[in-house]
Formats: structure tokens, sequence, C-alpha cells
């Protein structure tokens, strides 16, 4: 049996804020959902990191969370592990990331704030854009 390309190791959340009774100027931004994303490897190439950010603004109920989350893979000998990090690194995470957010969120209110899924291909383009 093959190894997979990558292996979580383990996952932490390094940021995790929420606020409520938001002012005027913070509920009045254009985007109430960003996301953003970092991955790389130590230098050779046995290890990577990829760092979830985001911060959602939620108009209806004026709170906000900020929430940024880690994963620490394992890497097998590859060619464009960056690639592999980038793309597969995300879509393991990711769910690790939109549960954080809806289990503080759903703890304060009946109304727990769900990141929709995402493609994450899509995600990456616009991310480099």
């Amino acid at each position: 049996m093959t190894k997979p390309v990558i292996s979580l190791e383990r996952y932490k959340i390094d940021k995790l804020l929420y606020f409520h009774n938001l002012t005027e100027e913070e509920l009045s931004v254009d985007s109430n959902f960003e996301i953003n994303f970092q991955a790389g490897t130590t230098k050779d190439e046995k290890n990577g990191k990829v760092t979830l950010k985001t911060k959602i603004i939620d108009k209806d109920n004026s709170r906000k969370i900020e929430a940024e989350i880690s994963g620490y893979f394992s890497v097998n000998d590859v060619e464009d592990v960056e690639k592999y990090l980038v793309i597969n690194g995300t879509a393991i995470i990711f769910p690790y990331l939109r549960s954080a957010v809806s289990m503080i969120s759903a703890l304060d209110s009946a109304e727990a704030i769900v990141i929709p899924t995402v493609n994450v291909l899509d995600l990456i383009k616009n991310n480099n854009s």
C-alpha cells in the first residue's frame, strides 16, 4: 500500500476572537466573509504547514468572528509538495475551521455562523488574484 502524499499530524487553533455589538464602521464593510491561506514546507520538504484565516461579520446579529487555524503535515517524497499542501492541506483542515466557528457562535446564540463549503481550487484562484 502506498503512503499518502501528505498526512495530517495535528492541527492547532492559533487565534479565535468573537466580538459583539459592532460599531457602525465595522457593520458598513462591503465583504462580510474573508478567507485566506498560507502554505509552506521545511527546507528538507519532510514537513509542511497550512494556515487558514477567516473573518466573518454577521451584520444581522452584530457580531464578528476572526479565526486562524494551522495544520501540520508530514510529507512523503513527491514533486510539487507545495501544490499538494495548498490544495489537499487546505481541503483537510477547512472542516476544522468551519467547525470551530460554528461551535463558538452557537454557544452564544441560537443562530450559529456556518461557513459555507468552498471549492478549494476556486479559493486558491481568488487568493492568488
